[in-house]
């Protein structure tokens, strides 16, 4: 599994500087944050730092009237009734959509999805879509990969494991390379608290994998390091909540970002602690036990362990980005194994650890707040167990091949 960089506001320069220190770097374009006379121009400039883009048509809610999103001419408000309606509508949506896929050259192509809310008609509208758009795609896009965009409502990840197998099912007769998913998160959590939201997003995984499918998860954050046990390609995070988790942003007509508190990202713990608790730590004498191991340390964290209380350093948003983007990526790594039981084996010794660094800072006044992992850990702990007792065996025997 890869970690690729979600795109967010502001975030051209941390991409160009870890293109400097990471050894690739894969970068998934927004239109939402990035407008048509920026994208041609940054394009080049990542192409220069041998930066490899993909480009997001960010049509999952085709209603909006953002600023930036209009400017691209495949947005349409009436993109949903188009696609039902309009026999011709898809192959100039495919059409438009290639050109600014050309622009940055691409080497894999987003077909776009809507974000439906999930009713008994879900399934009927999304399989119509698919064949319509995949159709279209196939005719158009020559020298590119082709990636299908499966965009999960929340209340469809919270169905029975049935509804789930159906679409995998269904999923057999689309004539394309892989799948770009987008999980909606239950009630809008950063870290989902419901063990069948992401118990069923690790079958549909497992399931698309196991067609030697390849699958990339966007808007992920620190949970989603579990789905290495399913051997996808990779998962997307980026700087700002709204990229590490998905969400109704495209209504934001001003795209700033409001700048909150500074998290520190304790990997460990997978758990991220605001700065006046990292002053308990300090005060508690147990800092310097926050301090990642060595395979997930950084410089980007050496002001916190300055031997100075944290809140009176330097350390600032941009840091804490970048440590916690270098951290997931190290992670990622060291999730992912050569065999089905070595990566369960890792992720649950990640889960261990997680919970007894959970458990010791808390015994010492060190909380994560709203952004804790322990309640967290179960969840996890769930979807995996589910994983290894209904596709265990053949990703254990298919593990090399997918």
């Amino acid at each position: 599994m890869d970690l690729y960089l979600q795109y967010g506001w502001g975030m051209k320069s941390l991409v160009l500087d870890f293109a400097k220190e990471w050894n690739n770097v894969n970068v998934i374009l927004s239109p939402r944050d990035i407008s048509i006379k920026q994208l041609k121009r940054w394009s080049r400039e990542f192409k220069k730092n041998n930066i490899s883009c993909l480009f997001d048509p960010q049509c999952y809610f085709p209603r909006s009237n953002h600023k930036r999103l209009s400017q691209y001419d495949y947005w349409n408000n009436s993109m949903s009734t188009n696609l039902s309606s309009d026999e011709d509508y898809e192959t100039s949506l495919i059409k438009s959509i290639n050109n600014y896929n050309n622009i940055v050259e691409t080497k894999k192509f987003i077909i776009p999805a809507i974000m439906r809310k999930f009713d008994e008609d879900w399934i009927y509208r999304w399989q119509k879509d698919s064949i319509k758009l995949t159709e279209a795609t196939r005719k158009i896009v020559k020298d590119r990969k082709i990636l299908l965009t499966l965009a999960l409502p929340t209340d469809l990840l919270c169905q029975k494991e049935d509804i789930i197998e159906k679409i995998i099912d269904l999923t057999q007769q689309y004539d394309v390379d892989g799948y770009y998913i987008i999980a909606e998160p239950a009630n809008g959590q950063y870290l989902v608290d419901n063990p069948l939201w992401l118990s069923n997003l690790l079958q549909l995984c497992a399931g698309l994998k196991l067609q030697e499918k390849e699958v990339i998860v966007g808007y992920s954050n620190q949970q989603m390091l579990c789905l290495s046990t399913a051997k996808i390609d990779a998962i997307a995070s980026g700087t700002y909540l709204n990229v590490r988790k998905f969400s109704n942003k495209f209504e934001d007509l001003e795209g700033e970002i409001k700048r909150k508190s500074v998290w520190f990202y304790y990997p460990e713990a997978l758990s991220e602690y605001k700065l006046s608790f990292l002053d308990v730590a300090f005060n508690n004498g147990v800092l310097e036990e926050m301090k990642p191991i060595d395979e997930l340390n950084n410089s980007y964290i050496d002001l916190i362990f300055s031997g100075i209380m944290p809140s009176s350093t330097a350390f600032n948003e941009s840091l804490a980005f970048r440590h916690y983007l270098e951290s997931l990526r190290k992670q990622v790594y060291l999730c992912s194994r050569d065999s089905f039981d070595e990566t369960m084996s890792a992720h649950e010794m990640l889960l261990e650890t997680a919970e007894r660094r959970i458990e010791f800072l808390e015994k010492n006044g060190v909380y994560a707040q709203s952004r804790s992992f322990k309640d967290i850990v179960d969840v996890n702990r769930s979807a995996i167990q589910r994983l290894q007792k209904t596709r265990g065996f053949l990703l254990k025997y298919s593990w090399k091949s997918l």
